[in-house]
């Protein structure tokens, strides 16, 4: 399985000390904060894709939430505070079994030497299937290119790896049909031992008793039988495509004191960062100074409603999309209506239980944030487009200056034109995304992809020098170019040129995408399928 964050197992041991806490107190308010740590706990597991450990971790939540609304039951002794104890240490020992340095999370390239520095970490999948199934075969041969190691396993074979691999690929043995018992029975097994990889049934039927059915012996995706594997691909690779997350930012606007102090305790113990303002006068330059990812607004405050005050925020078009919850003891139903008709996302009526108003908070926040990315990402591959590629590279050389390392490379796919011109554009298409799909397997979650247009990439690489990225993507330069590419008449190879710069040379990251461009071209004018290095007023070009 992926390595364990240290923040994910910091967040295990605060809700363990919370345990603890209440254990030898009996106080209800330490169960509340314990309970609300585990709802922040189960999300975390879902996010990090630890189904498994998710579900552990569920199972324990809807337990402690059981209790919540019976205070009478407190404090909780004998047999089920026992029951507690051992499912948290469950989830602990699972957690810390897998914890790692934070240099080991680092992806490791199959392609390095023992003399060579790790790059990528190799990730493991599992294939289930029958021996020489031609979709084993294909899915083996072309993981292997975007760093994952295969193990293909017969249904009935027991696998020998001991640790959970990141995932799991069942594959029927007659595609579009309902998996039969066996294979059920096999299914269920595997996730027994392996709880928290993620499992892919392929070749569904769309049946509701065929998926419900899967589901309940273990899969996590059940993957439509007219999808092809380059489908499943993008899907593997979307489950290892590290996101930092951006801590969720909420403004509370809301002019009681005592009524902030107990909103902003429930969002702080879910992680979720909020600032409050006692007057609505205050919210547009709170807004500009703060850029929270959603509002809380109380209905009733001096000077005006809070439905005012959103129709007011509605008008700013940069405003329009950002959540706003009303947070209110308004129990007319007639008036909430409105409040919603009126640009209003969620109503809540006070006092609100702080697990659903946290809830309510990260779900709107999410949407919304996904709808942000869905504007800064390109279509086809799934990468930064070009200009949110611009805007965090200038992020990250902020960052890096004035002693840290950092190169850029810009990257493009030789002879585009005649591929799209010979194979059609579905097959250019393909060829893009399989570069994409290659950069995103074999780089580090802290570097920059981004799809700089057409054919080009842009790539950033945090920490690291010249003659390092060199190395780097050399590397992925010749595994490119012994990829194949399907197509009606069979496979086409495909190669890319790349140039790159670096700081201290240059500066910003107008400069140093203007010296990787010219050494791209240079690297272009030189014979293609090779890397150029921009050179600094010293030295001269390297060249790979």
């Amino acid at each position: 399985m992926a390595s364990v964050s240290h923040s994910l197992i910091a967040l295990a041991e605060t809700l363990e000390l919370r345990w603890q806490s209440y254990r030898a107190s009996g106080d209800f308010d330490h169960f509340v904060e314990f309970t609300l740590s585990l709802n922040g706990l189960t999300e975390r597991l879902g996010q990090q894709n630890l189904p498994g450990l998710a579900a552990a971790s569920q199972e324990l939540e809807n337990r402690a939430l059981a209790l919540l609304n019976e205070s009478s039951a407190h404090p909780v002794t004998g047999e089920l505070s026992d029951a507690i104890s051992q499912q948290l240490c469950l989830i602990l020992e699972l957690l810390r079994r897998h914890e790692t340095p934070a240099v080991a999370a680092k992806r490791s390239s199959d392609h390095d030497d023992e003399g060579k520095a790790h790059w990528i970490r190799q990730r493991s999948v599992l294939i289930v299937s029958q021996p020489a199934h031609p979709w084993s075969e294909a899915l083996v041969e072309q993981l292997s290119f975007y760093g994952f190691q295969a193990h293909p396993v017969a249904w009935e074979e027991s696998p020998d790896q001991p640790d959970s691999p990141l995932a799991v690929v069942f594959i029927p043995d007659h595609e579009g049909r309902a998996y039969p018992h066996c294979a059920q029975e096999a299914i269920r097994r595997l996730k027994t031992r392996y709880r928290t990889s993620y499992f892919y049934c392929l070749s569904v039927p769309s049946s509701l008793e065929a998926i419900v059915g899967l589901q309940r012996a273990g899969a996590n995706v059940c993957v439509p039988a007219e999808l092809k594997l380059s489908d499943i691909l993008s899907r593997i690779l979307d489950l290892v495509e590290g996101r930092e997350q951006e801590t969720h930012r909420v403004l509370v606007v809301e002019d009681s004191r005592t009524a902030v102090a107990h909103i902003q305790r429930a969002l702080n113990l879910h992680g979720i960062d909020s600032r409050a303002i006692h007057t609505p006068l205050d919210l547009m330059q709170a807004i500009a100074d703060y850029r929270p990812h959603a509002v809380l607004m109380d209905m009733h405050m001096p000077f005006c409603t809070g439905v005012e005050v959103t129709r007011a925020l509605r008008q700013i078009p940069e405003f329009q999309s950002l959540p706003v919850i009303y947070l209110s003891s308004e129990t007319d139903i007639a008036h909430q209506v409105e409040a919603l008709r009126l640009g209003g996302d969620q109503f809540l009526t006070k006092p609100a239980n702080p697990i659903v108003l946290a809830a309510v908070v990260k779900t709107k926040i999410e949407r919304y944030r996904e709808m942000l990315r869905s504007g800064r990402h390109d279509s086809l591959t799934g990468l930064l487009n070009h200009s949110s590629s611009k805007e965090q590279l200038e992020q990250m050389v902020r960052r890096a200056l004035p002693a840290g390392k950092l190169t850029v490379a810009m990257i493009d796919i030789d002879r585009f034109k005649s591929i799209n011109d010979n194979y059609g554009h579905p097959v250019g298409d393909q060829v893009i995304r399989s570069l994409a799909w290659l950069l995103r397997g074999r780089l580090r979650n802290t570097d920059l992809i981004g799809r700089y247009g057409g054919e080009e990439f842009i790539v950033a690489l945090n920490g690291t020098d010249g003659e390092q990225a060199l190395r780097v993507l050399n590397r992925i330069r010749e595994d490119f170019s012994e990829l194949p590419h399907a197509h009606a008449r069979g496979s086409l190879r495909a190669s890319f040129s790349c140039g790159i710069a670096s700081i201290p040379a240059h500066v910003t990251g107008s400069a140093l995408i203007e010296a990787a461009d010219q050494a791209l071209l240079q690297a272009k004018r030189g014979g293609r399928n090779r890397i150029i290095a921009a050179p600094t007023t010293q030295d001269f070009p390297l060249t790979a």
